[in-house]
């Protein structure tokens, strides 16, 4: 069959949509290789741009590790610190001062590599924001097109929860191909995210139009958006999956949704049945970045049994033009409702997630163009942990395992599981725990930056406490950051004194 059949409740396997049907005989003489061959949507130019980025920003945290050991074998130099910030500059891009190389320290060396270990980390993290809100090397700052694209579709904003997993840290940027600054994402273990504060945010949001018609005028019919993002691994199901869930995919995707029509639900509750929200639910595989996209009905209402294979369409494509691969797609998204005998997606809503689809076939041809079709690190492989609010300059795969929160209590499991997970990455190794924490703030509002400053040394002191064992023996190492989150400013670390 010339396209994976999507696995609705009684689908047989062998209904297909007409349009992708009648490529299928061809489609079957056709050889391997041209799964390999350049789709008609993807963007390779952007691909290109991506994967350097990816690479070059890794690996100047990859390479710390063995970086500080060389060096610190040549303690004994006395030309030492000149010599070893020329070294560590010309592989990580970043120096010490001089007092940080812990020359007159008498501990044993491990805590030595420790403690400059974290500080190179903490630098190259900065060094990291820097780069990405002054350069902007992801072009998210440019979101014209992508904000005309959603608001043609009736959505003035858009809210993504994703699993706190590393694995879905490109979500928005890479996964999704959308501009940072048009997403706003809070992650949690599992994609629970707090749907109290959820309505809060759309409240905000809607104050906002009725007050400054920002984004758009209240009187416009458009909606606030919801993503729900979880994830599961087809190559290791039982093990690679999401951790908050037990690796069980159909626990995962029935969490995301209760969360979506809580949300939906409340909204309407609190401010009436006129008060509308527009909710998806997307499951990604982190094997290939490819997604389950569940399809909603006429009254945006989405099914764990109903969605789009991602994969399977990327094929049923692959050899139509452009135009002809945009109406296959928007044809297959309206069959999947007809094939389940439910209400078709509205048409504004249906090309909306055509596009979106579109966007992921890039995602899909970078990884089968870098990664040949599937990530080596099929599991964790982050580098540091993120906790607080913001991270937008986060935006590459398994380069941090970030929790949004305000309070240890209140995200005391995410942060626990992120934990454990490093145990595994870092700690078994003698390597210790980088934990960044981060509070934004609106610098046009008196004293916002003093209360994030106070809650930063709040959270930071919460964490050591709360992991006091593997504090007190290096093995947690903190970094407090604070952004003034009204432009495009980078992080900056929060003075301990």
């Amino acid at each position: 069959m010339f396209w994976k059949p999507i696995p609705w409740k009684g689908n047989t396997g062998t209904s297909t949509p007409p349009v992708v049907a009648e490529k299928s005989a061809a489609a079957t003489r056709q050889d391997n290789s041209l799964s390999q061959s350049t789709h008609a949507l993807v963007n390779q130019t952007q691909n290109e741009i991506l994967r350097s980025y990816e690479t070059e920003t890794k690996a100047k945290f990859d390479d710390i590790e063995p970086v500080l050991k060389k060096i610190l074998s040549q303690k004994q130099r006395v030309d030492f610190i000149r010599w070893a910030n020329a070294e560590l500059y010309s592989h990580i891009g970043v120096t010490l001062d001089e007092d940080e190389w812990e020359l007159n320290n008498s501990s044993n060396s491990q805590f030595v590599f420790q403690n400059i270990f974290a500080k190179v980390v903490f630098k190259q993290f900065l060094a990291m924001s820097e780069d990405f809100f002054l350069r902007d090397p992801l072009g998210g700052q440019r979101a014209e097109e992508a904000t005309r694209i959603f608001r043609d579709a009736g959505i003035h904003a858009v809210g993504v929860a994703p699993c706190a997993d590393g694995r879905l840290a490109h979500f928005v940027s890479y996964v999704m191909r959308l501009p940072y600054t048009l997403a706003r994402r809070k992650s949690h273990a599992g994609a629970m995210f707090d749907v109290s504060e959820s309505v809060r945010n759309w409240v905000f949001t809607e104050h906002t139009r009725f007050r400054e018609g920002l984004p758009n005028s209240a009187d416009e019919p458009t909606r606030y958006m919801k993503m729900a993002v979880y994830h599961f691994s087809k190559a290791d199901p039982t093990h690679q999956g999401c951790a908050a869930h037990g690796s069980d995919e159909y626990k995962a995707g029935s969490a995301a949704l209760k969360k979506l029509n809580d949300f939906r639900q409340a909204i309407e509750n609190r401010f009436g049945a006129n008060s509308k929200v527009e909710t998806f639910l997307i499951g990604v595989n982190t094997d290939d970045d490819s997604l389950k996209f569940h399809i909603p009905d006429q009254y945006g209402q989405v099914s764990l049994d109903r969605f789009m294979d991602t994969a399977g369409m990327y094929q049923a494509t692959m050899n139509l033009p452009a135009e002809e691969a945009m109406v296959a797609l928007k044809d297959a998204i309206d069959f999947c409702n007809k094939a389940n005998q439910t209400t078709l997606p509205r048409p504004e809503i249906r090309d909306l997630i055509a596009w979106l689809i579109a966007n992921n076939f890039s995602q899909i041809a970078y990884v089968k163009s870098y990664e040949s079709g599937c990530y080596d690190d099929i599991g964790h492989a982050e580098r540091f942990i993120g906790i607080g609010n913001g991270f937008e300059e986060v935006q590459l795969r398994n380069l941090s395992y970030y929790s949004y929160l305000h309070t240890i209590e209140e995200g005391v499991n995410d942060v626990d599981v992120g934990i454990k997970i490093f145990k595994g990455l870092n700690v078994k190794k003698g390597v210790p725990i980088p934990i960044i924490i981060r509070c934004d703030y609106d610098g046009r509002v008196p004293g916002s930056k003093t209360r994030a400053v106070e809650k930063a040394k709040r959270l930071e002191k919460a964490v050591q406490s709360r992991y006091h064992e593997l504090y007190a023996c290096g093995l947690v190492k903190t970094m407090g950051t604070l952004r003034d989150y009204t432009g495009f400013k980078p992080a900056e670390k929060l003075r301990t004194s």
